[in-house]
């Protein structure tokens, strides 16, 4: 039998227990490559779910129970993709002036179709207020507080309030959620993928602060957001 070829003094180093090799400084990219996986069985899983509807396999009724469970493994690893990406530093910000009623306005029409699908009734008090924050990351935040709301009910009360006619120095977005049943407030404070996502945007601009909380029945969120632009003049509402 031929004796296996020797390893470099380094493979054999490597190989050691304790040798120094860490994981830490890969999780990164481990995270990304299992995240891109989940996304992609899940887009192909929904393209043949459409498949098999276009060709009369499948109801659209049968389609929707089939799809909802490859929707939400892409949810879950979009949101988890986009946590590593932000945690890594790998998006750059550009801080504008943003309108935040227009956000969450933008937000809710694009979900408009998904939220109806799902029996949920949304109400907005929305006053136009400026802050400084990067569009995407707005955008992300106000998506986010959504998909984190949806979790407890099917009743949305959005309001934006500017800095001048509440909170310290701060334009706030609050989200109030109601739903069959009590809140329950351990699930409340749990430390989901849409709860740390939010985390991660609030601490990426920096200028964010959260709470979220039980009281009067409803699920309660609330994001203060204190990058305000200098000598802004309050807006009327639209």
């Amino acid at each position: 039998m031929t004796a296996p070829p020797s390893l470099p003094r380094s493979a054999e180093v490597h190989g050691e227990p304790g040798a120094g090799w860490r994981l830490a400084p890969y999780w990164p990219d481990l995270a990304i490559g299992v995240t891109d996986q989940a996304i992609d069985t899940a887009e192909h899983l929904l393209r043949g779910l459409a498949l098999l509807h276009e060709r009369g396999r499948l109801s659209e009724a049968e389609v929707r129970i089939l799809a909802l469970p490859a929707q939400r493994l892409r949810q879950c690893a979009q949101q988890a993709q986009q946590i590593v990406r932000l945690h890594s530093g790998q998006v750059r910000q550009t801080h504008e002036k943003i309108d935040v009623a227009t956000v969450v306005a933008a937000v809710l029409a694009d979900e408009r179709a998904a939220l109806a699908a799902q029996g949920i009734e949304v109400q907005c008090e929305l006053q136009s207020a400026e802050v400084l924050i990067d569009p995407t990351l707005a955008y992300g935040l106000v998506q986010t507080l959504l998909s984190w709301g949806l979790q407890f009910g099917t009743r949305l009360h959005w309001q934006v309030i500017p800095a001048h006619s509440g909170g310290a120095g701060a334009v706030e977005v609050a989200l109030h959620v109601r739903g069959t049943t009590a809140p329950d407030a351990e699930a409340v404070h749990a430390n989901g993928l849409p709860w740390l996502l939010v985390q991660q945007l609030a601490h990426s601009d920096g200028g964010v602060t959260l709470q979220r909380g039980i009281g009067q029945g409803a699920v309660q969120l609330l994001a203060q957001l204190r990058r305000l632009p200098p000598a802004s003049a309050p807006v009327a509402a639209d």
